[in-house]
């Protein structure tokens, strides 16, 4: 049964092979209509049929089974909704190898297509067996370096929204003008920030001379219900610019100020101006080949008063959470995961976020199982042999079962680096991988 929600249609139908015909038709024909290229919209195809293929023989046969296209304007998302008692999906992750000889390895061969076909990749599961599993596929667009004349510092200055062609520049001049080592990739590609903020995920501010032309500007975006993300604010402008990035994130602050976040986060073009309006983070290093390490900075600032919260970790880290803690004024209460020897089962999962240009990957746990710590061991192991020198691992200390990665993280010579507040279902925690010196 085919019906529109929203514009994300599903398609309602039990796991059996041979309603393949019906579901990759589907996917298909509704990435075309979000906009997605051919090359985008075929895999998205495979990526379906490889996993319909899967979960219609080995993981719920002859179940029940929605399939939701959803259209986020800059990507398309396609949601998988099933009951299972059980889950293997182990060839999802980056590491997985097939034997071509073993008929049990080749059933997985589909997940591991799947897995390299898309751009993003989550498992979410609830109390009754029902698992989401969502797999996302990004637009391709034309990268844009065009240089623009400078802005002419001329009153009065204003602050609104920005239309289209006003937001292209905004991206244009943050390139041109705001040189950084970890400027987000997406402004590089003017067209896809219009769709961002079209989308409704982002929000933009800009600022404008008095000759109408774009002079600054902050793009925000909710992380989760608790936490906005923003970027910036950028100010094009030698003479006068810290006055206008400041009228830009009070601008920001005023605009979420009414929602239910609780605090905003920056690790990205904060002019040093006003980062004393933050707390301090801490920092990430980042190695590059044939030169000298850099340091992220991530600032939070308070919105909102803390409410409190549970967290789950372990002994390794207690000492490290409570000083964080501390130092943050956040309400804490830490619960202890200890290893009592209760049985565990199954495969562990993890999604991985390349970024080959900063030679960068960011794991996350998507799914427990009884290998965690062969599974990191794989991961780290293959991603060095990529030449990846930055690897990071994302815990969000609100999920119980991640606590239980903690000890084994910290065996293989990973150590937490940045807590960020209220960015899961409690917060998130950052370990870094060190290599040890020779």
């Amino acid at each position: 049964m085919l019906r529109q929600n929203q514009n994300s249609p599903n398609l309602a139908l039990c796991a059996e092979a041979r309603y393949l015909p019906l579901v990759t038709p589907f996917v298909e024909a509704a990435a075309t209509v979000f906009g997605m290229g051919g090359e985008e919209a075929l895999r998205l195809h495979l990526a379906a049929e490889e996993i319909f293929l899967y979960l219609s023989n080995s993981v719920c046969p002859g179940k029940p089974l929605e399939i939701q296209c959803q259209n986020g304007i800059y990507y398309t998302r396609v949601f998988f909704r099933f009951s299972a008692s059980e889950l293997n999906l182990s060839g999802l992750n980056i590491t997985s190898t097939v034997a071509h000889d073993d008929e049990a390895d080749l059933g997985e061969m589909g997940l591991l297509i799947a897995a390299h076909s898309v751009d993003h990749l989550n498992i979410a599961a609830d109390r009754y067996n029902g698992i989401c599993l969502a797999v996302s596929k990004e637009k391709s667009y034309p990268r844009f370096a065009e240089r623009l004349a400078a802005p002419e510092d001329m009153e009065p200055f204003t602050l609104r929204s920005p239309n289209e062609e006003e937001i292209k520049r905004l991206a244009l001049r943050v390139v041109d003008c705001c040189p950084e080592p970890f400027l987000p990739d997406f402004f590089g590609y003017p067209g896809k920030v219009v769709d961002m903020v079209a989308g409704g995920e982002f929000e933009a501010i800009a600022a404008f001379n008095g000759k109408k032309d774009v002079v600054g500007g902050i793009l925000f975006s909710p992380e989760t219900e608790k936490i906005i993300q923003c970027f910036g604010p950028y100010a094009f402008l030698e003479k006068g610019g810290e006055a206008i990035a400041g009228r830009l994130l009070e601008a920001c602050i005023g605009g979420i100020a009414r929602t239910k976040a609780l605090g905003l986060l920056n690790n990205s073009g904060l002019p040093e101006s006003l980062q004393p309006r933050f707390e301090p983070l801490g920092s990430l290093t980042y190695y590059r080949e044939n030169a000298k390490p850099e340091k992220r900075r991530f600032f939070f600032r308070h919105l909102h008063e803390d409410p409190g919260f549970e967290v789950w970790a372990h002994g390794d880290i207690d000492a490290f959470l409570r000083g964080e803690y501390e130092r943050l004024v956040l309400a804490r209460e830490i619960r202890t995961v200890a290893d009592m020897g209760e049985t565990r089962s199954g495969s562990s999962i993890f999604s991985a976020e390349i970024h080959r240009e900063r030679l960068e990957v960011l794991l996350r746990p998507l799914w427990p199982g009884a290998d965690l710590e062969a599974n990191v061991e794989r991961h780290v192991r293959f991603l060095r042999e990529d030449g990846f020198l930055n690897i990071f691992f994302e815990l969000d200390l609100g999920v119980s079962w991640h606590g239980e990665l903690i000890p084994v993280l910290t065996a293989h010579r990973f150590a937490p680096g940045i807590l960020l507040p209220f960015a899961g279902h409690s917060d998130l925690l950052i370990f870094q991988h060190h290599v040890l010196e020779s």
